[in-house]
């Protein structure tokens, strides 16, 4: 046998055991009337429930949960489920517009069954370990903590030399390719009835473009996004040996200490993802050393190295102007009576929690002093009306 046939024999078995895994997986999950089982459904309607019992379809929802939920999981085995039109409308987050599309709650507990057994299951083993959106006992601060700690690995193996690439996805959700989802779904799951469904539910929710796009706001949709560069971040992390890289949904960041070899890294994931259907904003994309006294942006917090090796994260610049300019203006409309202290109070609590996860106490200090010098007044004025009352 030749050194080629035991390569390919070699590459044979570790497909077999791929397949085996999958089809492992694939069973644990199970058939489709055992995933949409009238106990779970239950479970996760009463989890659709919370934070939302103030909205009247919400109430009608939960009133008629018993009744409802035997009659949906009826009509999801049968196949005769269909989703009704999702509710569009505009959020301004952090000052970028995003379309949203809310499901009905009736549908949003379908939703949830879907992600929760299937989705999580046979997506979760294929994901690399920093990869923190949309995952249990991960987020945004995880994702920061994780950053911390690579960059404190980075710098006692080689100090401050090198650079971090940050490569960002040009609209992730609106032109993502569904034919790669719908290649995914036919490679996991590997029960034909599971598999339709699944398609289903990704071929009726609201597309940009024909067989392009996902939404926001759905949230099966978020699970498929997350998951679908899956193959190159197992690359970066498996093949190019990568150990400080990983991703939050569309913002990723590679450290090297070699900007040469990081800038022809860089060049082929980005051919990489292109060829896999996924478009990179290449304006954005950028490296910057990690001497920089400036440091590097990501998920608008900023990451500096000091030489000592301290580590310093400052929140968004650009939300303590705004918090300034807001208590401006609530300042006139306190004098108008549109406005009270306890409300303003309440925004610098919101304030004080968010820069609170930072390394930003003059900032905080700052605009704690702006609001005292505005409002204090104010306050001793309202502490003294009940004395001269009583009085």
């Amino acid at each position: 046998m030749t050194s080629e046939e035991r390569r390919e024999a070699r590459y044979q078995r570790r497909q077999a055991r791929r397949q085996a895994n999958r089809q492992r997986r694939s069973d644990a999950v199970g058939s489709l009337n055992e995933i949409y089982n009238y106990h779970d459904m239950f479970f996760y309607g009463k989890e659709c429930c919370k934070g939302v019992r103030w909205k009247q379809s919400t109430q009608n929802f939960e009133m008629h949960l018993l009744s409802g939920t035997a009659k949906r999981r009826q009509m999801v085995v049968s196949g005769k489920w269909k989703p009704q039109p999702c509710s569009h409308f505009m959020l301004c987050e952090r000052g970028k517009v995003r379309p949203i599309d809310a499901p009905h709650i009736v549908d949003r507990q379908i939703h949830k069954v879907e992600s929760n057994k299937i989705l999580i299951p046979l997506y979760e083993p294929s994901m690399i370990v920093d990869n923190a959106a949309s995952q249990k006992n991960k987020g945004l601060h995880w994702q920061f903590h994780r950053l911390k700690e690579q960059i404190a690995w980075h710098y006692r193996r080689y100090g401050r030399e090198g650079a971090v690439f940050l490569m960002d996805l040009k609209k992730f959700f609106p032109n993502a390719n569904r034919q790669l989802i719908y290649q995914r779904h036919s490679k996991l799951m590997l029960n034909p009835e599971v598999q339709a469904f699944a398609d289903y539910i990704v071929t009726t929710a609201p597309a940009t473009a024909p067989g392009r796009g996902m939404p926001l706001g759905v949230e099966p949709s978020q699970q498929e996004m997350v998951a679908l560069p899956s193959a190159i971040d197992n690359y970066i992390k498996c093949q190019l040996g990568i150990h400080c890289a990983g991703h939050y949904m569309d913002d990723y960041y590679i450290i090297l200490p070699d900007i040469e070899e990081l800038k022809n890294i860089a060049r082929g994931i980005v051919r990489m993802m292109e060829s896999y259907g996924i478009q990179v904003n290449r304006r954005k994309c950028k490296i910057v050393p990690l001497a920089s006294p400036k440091g590097f942006r990501f998920c608008k917090a900023r990451f500096t190295l000091l030489e000592t090796g301290k580590i310093k994260v400052n929140g968004n610049r650009c939300g303590m102007k705004s918090a300034r300019r807001k208590l401006k203006l609530f300042h006139r409309e306190y004098l108008q009576g549109k406005r009270t202290l306890a409300e303003i109070d309440q925004f610098m609590e919101c304030q004080t929690a968010y820069y609170r996860n930072y390394n930003d106490h003059g900032r905080l200090l700052r605009l704690r002093r702006l609001h005292y010098a505005i409002f204090e007044k104010y306050r001793k004025l309202e502490q003294q009306k009940p004395l001269m009352q009583t009085a």
